[in-house]
């Protein structure tokens, strides 16, 4: 199979809150730099607060992610937070015909990691706060998980029951979901999604990791668009002895491959959370949050040349 050309996009994210009364100071911590990997090439990145900041610095979180953080002393009603940025996206070479090993080979029996053990995988085969390791989940996963079946034949099951067995629906969950009532409820978003995907593969001892980012907002060729544009997206990267890491997006029963922007990856979204932080005063608010994914096609011809 012909692998595709690499596509520049445009990615704008601008997240608004609104008080319902004056906040006298804002404290943010933004995951908002696309991530520099062996796919994907971060051309150019801004951010721009309104109103303006005090203070501000950059960073590399433990996961190797970027982070900016900042100051806003001003007292304000409204706060907005723009990121632009632009980068390239190469397929990362993996399709559902690729061969792969029994996803048994990927399994690692929790408590026998020893000399010689890779961090950066094993870290990610363990329970994280918000992602236990349920016999329930396991009970989930287990049918796609046949003795012998290949990996990536196995993950795909998963990843499109997921799609198929649940209901995207804004309005189930919250931040603090956990992963036993979206299994109980079988409705959520895509950082649910996610995070019962993880479960579940953690649980029968895979690694596995939160990855947050975006994806293509073009309409479809039947003019519907993949569930989570328009907004920041999560999605799952597990690992496979021989292949490495391979991303899938549950949301859309899909591999996540050139029509998807990574910002950063970690053990769940409290990990890489586009944008947290605390402010002084005494106020509701109102969030709202605009994504959009641009495909620039004189860019990406360029970039084949």
């Amino acid at each position: 199979m012909a692998v595709p050309a690499p596509v520049r996009y445009r990615v704008v994210h601008e997240t608004t809150y609104k008080y319902s009364s004056l906040i006298t100071s804002s404290r943010q911590i933004a995951h908002l730099t696309p991530r520099v990997t062996p796919w994907q090439q971060l051309i150019h990145h801004r951010i721009t607060v309104d109103p303006d900041t005090s203070e501000g610095s950059e960073g590399i979180d433990y996961f190797g992610n970027r982070f900016v953080s900042f100051y806003v002393e001003e007292p304000h009603t409204e706060l907005i937070v723009r990121a632009e940025s632009e980068v390239i996206v190469a397929s990362q070479g993996i399709d559902t015909a690729t061969a792969s090993p029994s996803w048994e080979e990927a399994v690692v029996e929790r408590g026998a990691w020893g000399p010689g053990q890779d961090i950066d995988i094993e870290q990610y085969r363990v329970p994280s706060p918000n992602i236990p390791l349920l016999p329930k989940a396991y009970a989930y996963a287990a049918p796609s998980f046949k003795p012998g079946r290949p990996w990536l034949d196995a993950l795909m099951e998963l990843t499109t029951r997921i799609k198929k067995e649940f209901i995207y629906d804004p309005e189930a969950t919250t931040v603090e979901t956990g992963v036993f009532k979206v299994l109980d409820q079988k409705r959520g978003v895509c950082q649910d999604y996610a995070h019962l995907m993880l479960s579940s593969l953690r649980a029968l001892g895979m690694a596995a990791r939160y990855v947050s980012g975006y994806v293509l907002n073009r309409p479809l060729a039947d003019g519907s668009k993949l569930t989570g544009a328009d907004a920041s997206h999560a999605w799952v990267a597990a690992h496979c002895p021989g292949l490495g890491w391979v991303a899938f997006d549950p949301t859309n029963g899909k591999l996540a491959d050139q029509e998807f922007v990574t910002l950063g990856w970690g053990r769940e979204y409290l990990d890489v959370t586009p944008l947290r932080g605390v402010v002084l005063g005494s106020a509701t608010q109102q969030l709202s949050v605009a994504v959009s994914v641009t495909p620039l096609p004189e860019a990406a011809a360029a970039a084949r040349a």
